[in-house]
């Protein structure tokens, strides 16, 4: 999971230049653009070039609501992981594709986590079998998930946010491949399954879903854009800095997961 591309400059970027990216996104499913400096309009028209930008609720008082900007110094945070998850899966069309511009870095910390979805699902039944780690004994079989919906929500961005049922198991609409689609974030519970069924069913497929063979480590340098599929790949910001750290977003709406 994931290569890095340099020598490309994003700013002349065109139609070609975002088929070529989009052919190594489907095989890699993350893409790191190195050395670019784009201001808040020219991600967004990069952006633009992969199709319709979502906004977001968090940032609906910007005068750019298309454009995200995530900043802090760390200092109020604790050593900790954030939560895993894929972008607003709460949202009836959520993100194909999350872009993350590295604007400020710290000199220590504020990497960001990912984990291959395609090869949580891959090695379930596999990983079921595998007794070495106790959780591994409660892990649902590949079959039991197939007709399963989950219900995500995003009522902490505020009370109008809708939620929505997605496929446990979505289907890539490009490759084809399948993978997880649930995330500790997000997902409440499953639909049609009593609230302690569904929590023995939850936990043991994150802690399955971020299995260290399926994650990949990205180390920011100033100036990075990461380009994810969030139907391959969830993630999670790792909260180990104590100086500014400034990124810009910018995300593409996806289909209805199926």
């Amino acid at each position: 999971m994931g290569v890095r591309v340099d020598g490309l400059d994003l700013k002349s970027a065109n139609n070609t230049v975002v088929g070529e990216l989009r052919s190594l996104l489907n095989e890699h499913h993350l893409v790191c653009v190195s050395q670019q400096d784009l201001h808040e309009e020219e991600q967004q028209a990069f952006g633009m070039l992969w199709g319709e930008l979502l906004t977001h609720p968090a940032a609906m008082k910007r005068s750019n609501p298309y454009v995200q900007i995530l900043s802090g110094d760390g200092r109020a945070k604790n050593r900790a992981f954030g939560s895993w998850h894929s972008d607003m899966t709460w949202h009836p069309t959520p993100p194909w594709i999350t872009m993350l511009h590295a604007r400020t870095i710290p000199g220590f910390g504020g990497d960001t986590g990912y984990a291959n979805q395609h090869l949580a699902w891959e090695y379930l039944d596999q990983a079921r079998k595998d007794q070495r780690r106790s959780h591994r004994r409660y892990l649902p079989t590949a079959e039991q998930l197939l007709n399963l919906r989950a219900n995500h929500t995003g009522k902490g961005f505020g009370a109008e946010v809708p939620d929505s049922i997605h496929p446990v198991v979505r289907t890539h609409n490009e490759n084809g491949k399948q993978a997880l689609y649930v995330n500790p974030e997000f997902t409440t519970h499953i639909v049609d399954m009593p609230e302690e069924e569904s929590l023995s069913t939850l936990f043991p497929l994150w802690i399955h879903a971020i299995t260290e063979e399926f994650c990949y480590r990205h180390r920011w340098r100033q100036g990075d854009i990461v380009i994810w599929d969030n139907r391959s790949v969830m993630h999670t910001a790792i909260l180990d800095y104590d100086k500014p750290r400034a990124m810009q977003r910018v995300v593409v709406k996806g289909d209805t997961p199926t």
